[in-house]
């Protein structure tokens, strides 16, 4: 079967979504699918909706002649018109892979209206989906206001670094270190992910009984890196948080493996892959109760759930946390747990894989 995996930008992009499409394309090549990767250029959301009347951009994706046209959600502004157009062209099957929802993101009341209108749209052109969490399956529900396309659900998965081996003594030592609280925030730094909500955390807390080190890119939102550098050097955190830039590979395993609590309290997360990242290493997370982060997080079991932008909860679980390290000892045991409990990508790919069959076999009868 030819598939063809429709993205903006470069597939290298540094994301929970493109890492999800990396393992997607790598695990369907190593069972014998022929995949292409179809690009469209990233440019901004309104420029994006004039690929719908696009002629080279039709004929692109008419000129890919796959079987199979999975299409990254993210790139529903240039499909919106423009899947009608290629649905009368061919009974190619057209499947959406909705990591997020554009919809569920903040916006002012009229451009929320204008997002949730091209969404629901694009969605409705759509043959199949494939949902990355309970939680996005309720929201595109809710979206459409009707019954869905068929879908399948195939959750993110962490296992990333293939060589890591638990070490249940190696993890008590680490939760024991005297010293201050070693925390680590993967994400890129822009406001959704909610850094300053820690910031402002750590402002009520002893800064010298906790360090942070920040691991994602730094320039997709200058004016908040700037707004968030303002606020350490004024309440003089400078020494407290590192900034270290985008990190991968061993690296990254390496940060996990050096630190004792994970936060990332997140606005909203449509999945939340470095949650299951960091439950590898033993590492417990501190998210929010919106998105899908609850479906990883058991609060006050391997982790802990607090309300977005309430950073004085945040203090006093960081604060309790720092105080009882059996406590953080029983919570990173237990997020060994869920991490072995946790599909894996092989898990996840091969239902997508048999979904798209399922589609091809249905749209020949």
């Amino acid at each position: 079967m030819h598939i063809g995996l429709l993205i903006y930008g470069e597939m290298e992009t540094l994301s929970g979504g493109y890492l999800y499409n990396r393992q997607l394309v790598s695990y369907l090549r190593s069972q014998g699918e022929q995949v292409t990767i179809i690009s469209l250029p990233y440019r901004n959301y309104w420029r994006h909706l004039t690929d719908n009347f696009n002629r080279a951009c039709l004929r692109q994706l008419t000129d890919a002649k796959v079987d199979i046209l999975i299409q990254d959600a993210m790139v529903h502004p240039s499909l919106f018109l423009l899947n009608y157009r290629l649905r009368q062209r061919s009974n190619v099957p057209l499947i959406s892979l909705v990591h997020l929802l554009t919809t569920y993101d903040h916006h002012s009341r009229w451009s929320g209206w204008f997002y949730r209108a091209i969404e629901r749209w694009y969605l409705q052109t759509v043959t199949g989906l494939i949902l990355n969490s309970q939680t996005t399956l309720r929201q595109v529900t809710e979206l459409l206001a009707k019954p869905i396309a068929p879908y399948c659900l195939a959750v993110p998965a962490g296992d990333n670094f293939k060589d890591v081996k638990l070490d249940i003594d190696f993890i008590r030592q680490r939760t024991q270190m005297a010293g201050p609280l070693k925390i680590v925030v993967v994400g890129n730094v822009i406001r959704r992910k909610g850094l300053h909500v820690l910031i402002n955390a750590l402002r009520l807390l002893p800064p010298e009984d906790y360090q942070v080190t920040v691991v994602g890119r730094l320039d997709m939102e200058p004016a908040y890196v700037q707004q968030l550098e303002s606020m350490i050097q004024r309440l003089q955190l400078q020494t407290s948080i590192i900034f270290k830039g985008p990190i991968q590979g061993q690296n990254l395993a390496a940060l996990y493996q050096a630190n004792q609590l994970m936060v990332l309290p997140s606005a909203y997360e449509s999945y939340g892959i470095v949650y299951v990242e960091a439950q590898q290493f033993g590492v417990p997370v501190i998210g929010t109760t919106e998105g899908a982060a609850k479906e990883i997080i058991r609060d006050g079991e391997n982790g802990y759930l607090i309300h977005p932008e309430d950073h004085q909860a945040l203090a006093t679980v960081l604060r309790t946390v720092h105080e009882n390290r059996q406590l953080l000892l029983q919570l990173s045991l237990n997020a060994c747990i869920a991490y072995e409990q946790h599909p894996k990508w092989q898990d996840s790919c091969e239902i997508i894989r048999q979904f798209c069959h399922q589609l091809q076999i249905f749209s020949k009868k």
